[in-house]
């Protein structure tokens, strides 16, 4: 998938190149051989707004190319699994989707919580996760943060031997009366 978005982006800067280096040329005169060309290189010698307005496009063209580019590759560089065991045979590797699964299936063992979503980061050799929970208004703030830290660091340790570098918690108490946060 790498390769394809490779090729497609060097393809559309290279239309992009080519379409601008066209406009740069009619900008300046170049000689066109067809007449309907050069009829419509003399006008737009004669309205320069419209000239600029073309040589504005192209711009914001490139310009919009090289942002999606560089998402596009920000996307694709961006780690999704972490890395378990190195060994002579290869690599063994546990994805983010796979740690963030384990972490909310362990939030949601307990009682006092009604909902939970996680996030998963990359740090080092270890991983980084961010749980984001609704309990209820009962429980205590500190005594929930803590037991969820250890059962979420112990659960991956447990299930998939990988280190956790932090478990970030975050609490939303539901509202007595609503039972929303």
């Amino acid at each position: 998938m790498k390769l394809a978005v490779r090729i497609l982006s060097g393809i559309l800067a290279f239309l992009t190149l080519v379409f601008g280096v066209c406009l740069l040329l009619t900008a300046i005169g170049w000689p066109v051989s067809t007449e309907r060309i050069q009829t419509l290189v003399g006008s737009l010698r004669r309205m320069p707004q419209v000239l600029f307005l073309v040589l504005s496009a192209f711009a914001l063209i490139a310009i919009a190319v090289l942002i999606l580019y560089g998402m596009i590759g920000e996307h694709f560089n961006r780690k999704t699994s972490a890395l378990l065991e190195k060994n002579a045979l290869g690599e063994t590797r546990v994805s983010f989707t796979t740690l963030s699964q384990i972490a909310e299936r362990t939030v949601k063992r307990r009682s006092d919580i009604s909902s939970c979503k996680t996030k998963v980061h990359a740090i080092g050799n270890s991983v980084r996760i961010e749980v984001r929970v609704v309990s209820s208004p009962t429980v205590s703030l500190l005594e929930l943060t803590h037991a969820l830290q250890d059962s979420i660091a112990s659960a991956l340790s447990e299930y998939c031997g990988t280190t956790v570098g932090t478990v970030d918690i975050t609490v939303d108490q539901a509202d007595i009366r609503s039972g929303k946060a």
